[in-house]
């Protein structure tokens, strides 16, 4: 099969039709196992723990997992892991059957297994994407992607809550179960050539991992690139419990609920937006100004702008125009890394990257938790000052706004940062293609000096 041929497009919607329909299992059975946890054990803490330990599969021990994919075909990679997968949820269906008091242990062993298989799907289909890039420009092939992966962040809730109100938490976690089973029958399906022969011999899936962190630090573009997004990461994860303590201390009496539900599906909508949005701006606006316009305008509208007034329509609007903008300057901030680094060691740098952008996450959201509690109530000298300004600023509201106000300009200044900085110009601009006469297929060549790792 060629690259780019009429099959190309039949390996895309095996491969991705099969991870929608994983991803809605997925969806459902996570929003399920939150909710009962906590319905049996009644402790935040709980869901506490789950959430730390997806983060650490996900996030902390991503570059592993691209090192070792790297190790093998990424057929074999995606074929394993969804079987595996399928295997976890449902030894996590037999485990909650009997309830999750005595058992928790082992519930947050299994949920760390699928999170290391998630975080290894994920970078692993993200370097799939690049063997068609001659079905479409990256930029759009991304875009869809985002838009199949923004689907279930609306239906998975929705499905997951229809599920638990009918059926026993354990029945739920065997359909995920299927649907992983049914993902890896679509990929029995899939044919397409390697990009090189996988590495034999002894795995080394730590030192894979640090040469991952070495390739992106070294060169100046890919570091100035991902220090930016870092920041933009660490300032969105410390204002992430500031929305939510901002939407419901600013709610009228008894509305909180239904106006932190209508914001966050006003977020997923954006998502789905924002992917629509780039598979139609893909090849017509710059990368650049996508990616750095995107980091802005999120900033400007969907932190700003949420604490600029009262009303919940136009909170609703910043939660969507928030995460159309993420889309937008994720999905060609994704095609810029498949077409610049080699692809014999895509998953382990892109795991690397998940690590360098998103580490510092889960700790700022910690952080944002405590600066809003204690360092930003209403009577701190952090926000008395700003209370003569009214509306948002008074009230038990303020500590909340006076943190998103921050976050949110901080943000906007990575953002300038991306639209004006020399070397992210040079690193986004869309290479040069030609033919070269041992593969007779188009290649990407990349106008900036590279750092193939040795070996």
């Amino acid at each position: 099969m060629s690259a780019g041929g009429p099959s190309s497009t039949h390996v895309f919607v095996l491969l991705w039709g099969g991870q929608l329909v994983s991803l809605l299992g997925s969806g459902s059975a996570s929003f399920v196992l939150g909710l009962a946890a906590y319905s049996e054990t009644r402790s935040t803490a709980a869901l506490a723990a789950i959430t730390a330990v997806t983060m650490v599969g996900t996030i902390y021990l991503a570059p592993l997992c691209g090192a070792l994919a790297d190790q093998f075909a990424k057929r074999t990679v995606l074929l394993t892991c969804n079987m595996a997968a399928g295997a976890v949820s449902l030894a996590l269906a037999a485990v909650t059957d009997g309830g999750f008091g005595a058992r928790f242990g082992w519930i947050l062993l299994l949920v760390l297994a699928a999170a290391l298989l998630n975080a290894t799907l994920s970078v692993t289909l993200s370097v799939s994407v690049r063997r068609l890039r001659k079905e479409a420009d990256l930029t759009r092939v991304n875009g869809i992607t985002s838009f199949v992966e923004s689907i279930p962040t609306l239906a998975g809730p929705v499905l997951g809550a229809a599920l638990f109100s009918v059926v026993n938490p354990a029945l739920i976690f065997v359909l995920d179960g299927v649907t992983f089973l049914l993902c890896a029958a679509t990929v029995l399906r899939v044919r397409w050539p390697e990009a090189h022969r996988p590495a034999r011999g002894r795995l080394r899936p730590f030192d894979g991992a640090a040469e991952g962190v070495r390739y992106i630090l070294r060169d100046p573009g890919f570091r100035r690139l991902q220090l930016v997004f870092t920041g933009v990461n660490f300032f969105n994860g410390l204002s992430m419990a500031a929305v939510t303590a901002f939407v419901v201390a600013s709610s009228r009496s008894g509305t909180a609920p239904w106006n932190l539900a209508a914001v966050n599906v006003g977020a997923a909508t954006g998502l789905l937006t924002g992917s629509a949005m780039v598979i139609l701006l893909a090849g017509r606006v710059d990368r650049r100004y996508l990616i750095g316009g995107g980091v802005l305008v999120g900033a400007l509208a969907g932190r700003l702008g949420l604490v600029a007034t009262a009303f919940v329509p136009l909170w609703i609007a910043a939660a969507a125009v928030r995460n159309c903008s993420a889309q937008l300057s994720n999905a060609p901030l994704t095609a810029v890394w498949q077409e610049r680094v080699p692809e014999n060691i895509q998953a382990t740098v892109f795991g690397a990257r998940r690590l360098l952008g998103q580490g510092l996450y889960p700790v700022a959201v910690l952080l944002g938790g405590v600066a809003g509690d204690r360092l930003l109530n209403p009577s701190s000298s952090a926000v008395t000052p700003l209370a003569g300004l009214g509306g948002a600023f008074h009230g038990p509201e303020a500590g909340s706004a006076v943190l998103l106000v921050v976050a949110g300009l901080c943000e906007a200044a990575f953002g300038v940062v991306l639209l004006r900085s020399g070397r992210v110009d040079r690193i986004t601009r869309q290479p040069a293609r030609t033919v070269l006469p041992d593969r007779g297929a188009e290649h990407d060549l990349a106008p900036l000096p590279r750092h193939d790792p040795p070996g």
